[in-house]
């Protein structure tokens, strides 16, 4: 039985096992409607230009404006209510700027300890270029991906967790010449996580993280170490969270096109607010999300910077 299965069955057990008939109390979640500026000059990202006309530079940037909704709903199980399932994009990864669709389960241990097991359809998942380094007019081909991601949360109410996740990832048509770059992979992910509270509505959260991706190119191949601090506030009808990254990548394998082996710095700065209860509507939200995402490579081809600023509404029920 494969690794989706596994959390299929244990959902589905989890239901069954209750045998409950639908409870409308039980239900809740929340509904984000966002417009918002984006722009990158990735070489990498099929927003950017299909003609690559040197691979010698960076990219030009791209600019779009678009409107997407985000969100999440959740069933509490249990006669107390200290199991759910659940689907969407998590507030936890949306106050960091982690855009994630799961679907998962979650169960509240009496020791304070939260279990969630979930799986990923969309994080990796989407398009890239076929031959990304190819001089001239790009093509574009999908690359599938799974994650499936485990996460104990303030583990024996200590404020410490642990995030756990594997993915793997396929190029549909993966054209690039030097094997050495090719991009199927599998990955492996570990953060920790400390949560202080400095006052009863401040809080900072520091964690440190270790990604290895596995490659089928050696030149692909590389491994993260990461440190993240995030600040939180709340006062009054006011929610600010401030998070702040910096990642190292160490990549394996000689570049052939470049003639040396690339290692990167990756450096983030993403901001959250929220005012609560809008022009007196209760449940209803004005939300804005903002971020800068620069990634600072020896090799100049895959230097960029992407920015990001939304605002929005939300409904939570």
């Amino acid at each position: 039985m494969n690794k989706k299965s596994i959390l299929s069955a244990t959902i589905l057990s989890t239901l069954a096992t209750g045998a409950f008939a639908f409870d409308s109390s039980r239900l809740s979640g929340e509904i984000i409607l966002s417009t918002g500026y984006v722009s990158t000059n990735s070489n990498l990202s099929t927003e950017s230009d299909a003609y690559l006309g040197d691979r010698n530079q960076k990219g030009s940037h791209t600019d779009d404006f678009m409107v997407f909704p985000l969100g999440s709903i959740a069933y509490d199980l249990g006669e107390n209510r200290n199991q759910r399932v659940y689907m969407g994009t998590s507030r936890d990864d949306l106050a960091v700027g982690d855009l994630a669709f799961e679907i998962g389960y979650q169960y509240d241990m009496l020791n304070g300890t939260q279990v969630d097991v979930a799986y990923l359809p969309t994080v990796l998942s989407g398009e890239v270029w076929a031959d990304p380094y190819l001089q001239g007019n790009r093509s574009k081909t999908d690359i599938d991906g799974h994650a499936f991601r485990l996460k104990l949360s303030n583990i024996v109410g200590s404020g410490f967790s642990v995030d756990m996740a594997y993915a793997t990832q396929e190029v549909d048509e993966e054209r690039i010449t030097d094997n050495d770059l090719h991009r199927d992979s599998d990955m492996y992910y570990v953060k920790g996580s400390y949560l202080t509270h400095i006052a009863p509505n401040m809080g900072l959260i520091t964690s440190a993280g270790y990604l290895h991706n596995d490659a089928e190119g050696k030149a692909e191949t590389y491994d993260q170490y990461e440190m993240e601090v995030t600040y939180f506030i709340n006062h009054n009808a006011h929610t600010l969270g401030v998070t702040g990254t910096y990642a190292y990548r160490d990549y394996d394998g000689h570049n052939a096109y470049y003639q040396k082996t690339r290692s990167d710095n990756r450096s983030k700065l993403f901001v959250a607010y929220e005012y609560a209860n809008i022009i007196g509507l209760e449940n209803w939200d004005f939300v804005s999300f903002a971020g800068v995402n620069y990634n600072d490579s020896n090799i100049d081809f895959y230097k960029n910077e992407e920015y990001l600023a939304t605002v929005g509404v939300s409904y939570k029920f």
